[in-house]
C-alpha cells in the first residue's frame, strides 16, 4: 500500500537547497575543489560543517526527510564537486532505522557519523550490479572475499560490508581490513578496492532483498549527483556563449550553439523529473518504486552524457584545460553513470518488467 503525501513541502525543500548551496559556496568554493578533493583534513572539515546542518542524518527519520530530499542534496554535491562521505552515511542511516535497538554496531556507527565525528565507505559487492565488483562471504565468524568500485575508502574510519553469503552486513574499523588499493580512474577521489581473509567481524542479518534495494538507492544518489554536475557544467556553457565572441558575434548568436544549449536544458529537466518521480514513489512506499529507478537511471545516464558533451562543444579548447572547472565535472557525470552497472542495466531491468525474463542461452 502506497502512502501518500512526504512530510517535506516544496518551500522546505527551497530552503533545504538554498541552505546546502550557501554553505558549499562558502566552504568549499569551486576553486581548488579537485585539490581538496585529496585532502583528507579539508574533506574532514566539510564534512562536520555539514554534520552541523543536521545533512548526516539524512534516511534516518523519514519525518526530517525522504529520498527526495536526499536526492536534493547529493544534486548539490555534485554541483559544488564536494566529495564528502555522505553516500555511506545515508546508507547506514536506512540501514539503522530499521535495526534501533540492535547490538549490532549499526547504532553506534550511526551516532558517530550524524555527529561527523566518523566517516564510513560501503562497499556493495555482490549487490553492486556490476560484474567486475566483487563479493565478499561470512563463515566461521570472518570475512573474506574483495570488493572493488569503494567510494571515499581513504578517507573512511569504518568500512560496511554487503554479504551476500549469507546476506547481511559487516561493519569494521578501517585498521581491520587486510588492503586498500586506490584504482584511479574517472572518479576524484579514486575509487578503491578491498581485500578480506578471514578477518574477524559479527555479521548483522539484513536480507537479499534489503540490501539490493539499498544499493538501488545509491544508485539513484550517483546519479543525482551527476545531475548536479551536469547543471553546473550546463551554466558554465551557457554563461561562456554570452561573451565568447566568434566571426565578429557573441557564439550564443549562432543557432547552432542554441540548439545545443535548449537540448541540454530539456536534458537536464527530463534527468531531474524522472529521479524526483522514483523518489517519490519510494517515499510513498509504492509497490513498483524500482521501476521508476530503472527508469529513471535508463535516460538520466545517456541524457546527462550529451549535456556534458555538448557543454564541452560550446566552451571550446578551454573546456578542456585542468585549470577550468568543466574537466572536474566532466569527470564526476561519467564516473557516476557508469557505476552499478549504468544505464544498461536499468534498461535490461525495465525490459524484464515489461517483457519478463529472458529465456537462458541454449
Amino acid at each position: 500500500m502506497a502512502k501518500e503525501d512526504a512530510a517535506i513541502g516544496e518551500e522546505e525543500r527551497t530552503l533545504l537547497r538554498d541552505t546546502v548551496r550557501g554553505l558549499l559556496a562558502e566552504q568549499w568554493p569551486v576553486e581548488g575543489a579537485v585539490e581538496r578533493a585529496n585532502d583528507q583534513a579539508a574533506v574532514n572539515r566539510i564534512w562536520r560543517s555539514l554534520a552541523a546542518q543536521g545533512l548526516t542524518k539524512l534516511g534516518f527519520d523519514p519525518e526530517e526527510g525522504g529520498l527526495r530530499e536526499i536526492l536534493l542534496v547529493f544534486e548539490e554535491l555534485g554541483r559544488a564537486s564536494c566529495p564528502v562521505p555522505l553516500l555511506s552515511a545515508v546508507i547506514v542511516s536506512l540501514l539503522a532505522r530499521r535495526h534501533r535497538g540492535a547490538a549490532d554496531g549499526l547504532a553506534g556507527l550511526c551516532e558517530a557519523l550524524h555527529a561527523g565525528s566518523a566517516a564510513a565507505a560501503v562497499a556493495f559487492g555482490a549487490f553492486d550490479g556490476d560484474a567486475a565488483a566483487g563479493q565478499v562471504s561470512f563463515a566461521g565468524g570472518a570475512v573474506s572475499g574483495r570488493a572493488a568500485f569503494v567510494e571515499n575508502a581513504a578517507t573512511a574510519t569504518y568500512f560496511v560490508l554487503f554479504v551476500d553469503a549469507p546476506a547481511g552486513v559487516v561493519v569494521l574499523p578501517a585498521g581491520a581490513v587486510m588492503s586498500v588499493t586506490p584504482t584511479p580512474g574517472l572518479a576524484v577521489p579514486a575509487l578503491s578496492e578491498l581485500s578480506f581473509a578471514g578477518t574477524n567481524a559479527a555479521l548483522v542479518e539484513v536480507s537479499a532483498a534489503r540490501l539490493a534495494e539499498l544499493a538501488e538507492i545509491a544508485r539513484l544518489c550517483c546519479a543525482a549527483r551527476a545531475l548536479g554536475a551536469a547543471q553546473r557544467g550546463f551554466e558554465l556553457a551557457h554563461e561562456h556563449a554570452k561573451v565568447r565572441k566568434q566571426f565578429g558575434q557573441f557564439i550564443g548568436q549562432f543557432q547552432a550553439i542554441q540548439h545545443k544549449l535548449a537540448d541540454c536544458l530539456t536534458r537536464l529537466d527530463g534527468a531531474r523529473l524522472t529521479l524526483d518521480a522514483a523518489a517519490t514513489m519510494f517515499d510513498r512506499e509504492h509497490e513498483d518504486w524500482r521501476v521508476f529507478a530503472a527508469a529513471s537511471l535508463a535516460y538520466a545516464g545517456p541524457a546527462l552524457r550529451q549535456v556534458v558533451l555538448e557543454s564541452h562543444h560550446t566552451m571550446g579548447a578551454i573546456g578542456y584545460a585542468e585549470e577550468h572547472e568543466m574537466p572536474r565535472h566532466f569527470r564526476r557525470i561519467h564516473a557516476d553513470l557508469a557505476r552499478f552497472g549504468g544505464a544498461h542495466r536499468a534498461r535490461a531491468a525495465l525490459a524484464d518488467y515489461l517483457l519478463g525474463p529472458a529465456a537462458p542461452a541454449r
